[in-house]
Order: C-alpha cells, then structure tokens, then sequence
C-alpha cells in the first residue's frame, strides 16, 4: 500500500483526523465516481442499447450483488438487499416459523437484541448471555443453548469495545443443538476477511457505510442455500408477488434470495457500492486486515502505556478499541473542535471508542494520544 497515494483518495483526511469508522466510514473519491455514474445515466436518459433503464439498473444490481457472494464467500442466489441491518435481521425473524416454548440465544449487548415484539407474541424466550469484562464467554454461550433454541443471534465485532467472536466455534455449538446461527457483521465486513461457509454460519446481516466504505440506505442479507425454501419473505411486492392471474409481472425464483428484496431497492447506493468493493479488492482484504490490526495493536499499547484502563481486551484483533473514560460524550466533542473524530459513548460503561481503517497511520494515532492525554481519565 502507497498510503500517501491512498490517502490522497479520502478528502477528509486533509482536515481530519478520522478515527471513527466504526459510526461512520469515510468515502474514497471513487466512491463518488459510481454515484455520479448512475445521475448521469439517469439525466441524460441514456441507457444500453434497447434496454430500459431500470433493466440497467437490475444488471448493476446483479453484478454487484456477485461481487458481494464473493467478498464473503457466498454464493450469488444467496445475496439479497436490504435497507440496513435490521431490515435483515427482520426479514430472519419474520420469516421463520415460531412457537411457544422455542427460544433466542444472544449477548446481552447486542446492537439489535432479539427481543422483539413478533417473539414475544409467539411466547418466544429471550435467554441473553451476560458480557463479563467485555467478553462473551463461549461457556456461558453454550449453556444458554438447548435443543428448543432456534436462534444464536452474535455481532462478528462487537460495537462496544470491538470484541471479536469466533463465528466458527458459535456455528458449531449452535448446530449441535439444532439452532441456527444469525450474524451482525457490519462493524467486520471491509476490515476483517470473512468466509461465511468456513464458519458455517446461517444468516449474516451488514451495512456497507462503515468499512466498507460503501452507502447508506443500502445493505445486504446473506441466507445460507440450506435455508432459502424455507425462509419465507414478510412481505410482498411486485419482485416477489405470488399472484398469477392476468397482468401479474413475472414471478421470481424463490428458491434464490432475491425474493427477499420485494420492490425497488437503493440502486444509486449499488452503484457507489461497486466503487467501493473494486477499491478494497484492489488493496486486498487481508492486506487492509493486516494493516488495521498492526494499528490497533500499536494504539492499544499507547493508551495502556497512558495509563487508560482499557475496555479492549488485549490482542484482541479487531478494528475497534475501546478504553474506560469520564466524560466520553463531552470529550468526544471537545476532540472534534481539534478535528480528531472518535466516538464518545455513556452506555456499557462510559467509554471512548477508536476505530481506525487502512488510510490511517501512527501519526493519526500519536496525534489522538497526545489530544486525549490532555483530558483526565
């Protein structure tokens, strides 16, 4: 990696130092490229040959939704996309069968808890797993689980302090029992290489605008093959519809996970989320993993040697570091005026959070030691 030519991509590092990737990820120039690719297709009115515009759109959406199966080792019938991250956790939820007496297994802070009002209409047990000095523990996982769980619901990378499960291990408890595995990997996916069909997991759910650099308003739900007959969409639209009377539009496979997408989807974002995934594939996933762990380890070390009583556990290869402070939102702001960006949070613990990326370097970290050193833990 030439930094200086890739910094020269990001047009906020001229005035930032930006170390918050984990709320929000910068765009490279190129990014914007894709976005202007598609307004100007869609201005001047000038599709492909005979092709409508919306058929254009719908291959863009194909091919990138390829490049994605490929990012994580899926393949093509098993991308569909989504909103946010949510939206694909839902579309698990609402479209599994449920009854009383079944129950979810999950962290205690998980972003998007599986606690939710149709689970709780079925009689479905909540059985959250208690995070003891920032870790999840696999023994207290495993015990949470019996032959009645349907769902093992884990973040790749935790939000809170960047806690990194082993996704191949979970898979493996959970099957024992029957359960399924459902993945929040939008604070993994763009930082950590990832193969869903190595760690055997069943669902993953990620939004593409903090690593990945990619938009917002888009995201994507990969549902492993095994589950896709099964797996029924929780709503209807004119990509899905089972209609087959007169004037019904062609129906769709549904045996492939698009019938999950339902209606028109955020194709500016697909555009822009092409520029993104050539962007990181022309640098390598495992060269941007190699280099974001070598500084996140070189920024735990600092704020240790600062005497900051740390949330991360150490060696803990992930994006994220998170340390214990008084004061996180107002500190946070006050680091902001010095245009250094982190992430200031009261829950969990009051804590900074410090998410660097491949564009950042020792000296975006030194320059974050020396503003954060000036306010007392």
């Amino acid at each position: 990696m030439n930094i200086d030519w890739i910094r020269a991509d990001f047009p906020g590092l001229q005035e930032w130092t930006y170390l918050d990737n984990a709320f929000i990820g910068l765009y490279p120039k190129q990014v914007r490229e894709g976005y202007e690719e598609f307004l100007d297709q869609w201005m001047s009115f000038n599709p492909e040959g005979t092709k409508t515009i919306l058929e254009n759109w719908l291959d863009k959406a194909n091919h990138v939704r390829g490049m994605i199966a490929d990012f994580v080792g899926a393949e093509t019938n098993e991308i569909a996309f989504t909103t946010c991250t949510g939206s694909g956790l839902n579309i698990v939820i609402n479209g599994m069968k449920w009854e009383k007496g079944n129950n979810v297994v999950f962290p205690e802070h998980e972003h998007n808890p599986l606690d939710t009002m149709t689970l709780r209409r079925y009689g479905v047990e909540s059985r959250p797993v208690k995070v003891t000095k920032g870790q999840i523990s696999l023994n207290d996982l495993e015990k949470a689980i019996d032959n009645n769980t349907k769902i093992v619901q884990v973040s790749q990378v935790s939000y809170v302090n960047g806690f990194r499960l082993d996704l191949k291990k979970v898979s493996d408890i959970a099957h024992d029992h029957g359960a399924k595995v459902l993945v929040d990997s939008t604070q993994a996916l763009g930082a950590l290489s990832t193969d869903v069909k190595a760690e055997r997991v069943d669902y993953v759910s990620a939004a593409p605008y903090k690593y990945m650099m990619g938009p917002a308003g888009l995201a994507f739900l990969y549902v492993s093959s095994e589950h896709l007959d099964a797996l029924e969409p929780d709503r209807i639209g004119w990509k899905n519809q089972l209609w087959e009377g007169d004037y019904a539009e062609e129906q769709l496979d549904g045996s492939t996970a698009e019938k999950f997408e339902y209606g028109t989807i955020n194709f500016q974002g697909v555009y822009g989320l092409e520029r993104s995934l050539e962007y990181i594939n022309n640098l390598g996933i495992e060269n941007i993993e190699k280099r974001i762990i070598t500084l996140t380890d070189y920024l735990w070390s600092r704020l240790s040697e600062l005497g900051r009583k740390m949330y991360t556990l150490s060696g803990n290869k992930s994006p994220i570091v998170s340390f214990y402070q008084n004061n996180p939102i107002e500190v946070a702001a006050k680091l902001m005026l010095d245009k250094v960006k982190v992430t200031g949070r009261k829950a969990h613990g009051g804590h900074v959070r410090v998410s660097s990326h491949f564009y950042n370097t020792r000296e975006d970290i030194d320059c974050f030691i020396d503003k954060i050193s000036k306010f007392p833990p």
